[in-house]
């Protein structure tokens, strides 16, 4: 990867990494947006179980975060069993199929990592998750589009022509950067102070759209899931800036399929505690 385009992925992930100083230790914890009440992940999945789609938006840097991640796939497998699903961006969908035969223990974790371009917190953050999900047999959704089509698209004035033809099939159906409250709030990140590079206006409108390219195909990923699965309940994991306020990938998905009750999870640093939650349940963290 060149040197623009690292700097574009790591200006990228700056969207889901926590930011400012570390706060005191403490438990983190869930409660209600609405009414203010802390709730026990046990609360939380019985509350979740009106929803068909649940967004846990995390900092991708925030390991207590993970743990509670943990903790909630948990409760809802103890509230629907057989009729939860694991949803990740971390995935991606080319990797579909190796993600498979790992959860159905045709090949080994070694040989799995290997081929399917793992986060460098995958074994850290993320393997609680899935080796949860293998054990309890439960599917496992690679909802993102591959980074190095993102990488294109990021690359090519928004433009997804010349992606060869072998690779066409997991760029999404469609894809759309839309106007108002999502591209304000990405324009404004990436145009903040700690963003690692200043763009012109042609380029960071590219970087949008490889953005909403990701949103897009985690959308289609999640409702082809829920079109061959009606009676299941998709817990998907995310960045939170593509599902806080029902944006992104939430918003996507709620075009979609607005037939599905999505719900969302937002986190907050208890020193924020007093702020409007962007989520319609919290969870509660202290940085690290």
């Amino acid at each position: 990867m060149n040197k623009f385009m690292k700097t574009i992925a790591l200006s990228m992930a700056m969207l889901c990494m926590g930011a400012g100083a570390a706060g005191a230790a403490g438990a983190a914890q869930f409660s209600d947006a609405q009414s203010g009440k802390n709730l026990t992940a046990a609360q939380l999945a019985s509350k979740l179980q009106k929803y068909d789609v649940v967004f846990f938006g995390e900092y991708h840097d925030q390991s207590e975060i993970h743990q509670y991640e943990l903790e909630l796939l948990k409760a809802m497998y103890k509230a629907k069993g057989a009729k939860l699903a694991l949803s990740m961006e971390m995935f991606e969908v080319d990797n579909q199929s190796k993600l498979n035969n790992f959860l159905a223990d045709t090949l080994s974790e070694e040989d799995f990592l290997a081929a399917s371009r793992p986060w460098p917190n995958y074994r850290t953050d993320y393997a609680p998750l899935v080796n949860f999900a293998k054990e309890k047999k439960m599917p496992v959704i690679a909802a993102n589009v591959p980074r190095f089509l993102a990488a294109h698209v990021a690359k090519n004035n928004a433009s997804t022509e010349g992606v060869e033809a072998q690779y066409q099939q997991w760029l999404p159906k469609h894809t759309y950067a839309p106007e108002g409250a999502y591209k304000d709030k990405f324009y404004a990140q990436m145009s903040s102070p700690a963003a690692p590079m200043k763009m012109p206006p042609a380029r960071l409108a590219a970087v949008y759209a490889a953005q909403c390219l990701k949103d897009d195909k985690m959308a289609e990923s999640i409702a082809a899931f829920a079109d061959a699965h009606q009676n299941m309940q998709i817990l998907h994991i995310n960045g939170c800036f593509h599902s806080d306020a029902h944006l992104g990938t939430a918003q996507k998905l709620e075009a979609l399929r607005p037939e599905l009750k999505v719900a969302v999870i937002t986190p907050l640093e208890r020193k924020q505690k007093g702020e409007k939650p962007a989520g319609d349940f919290v969870v509660w963290f202290d940085r690290k």
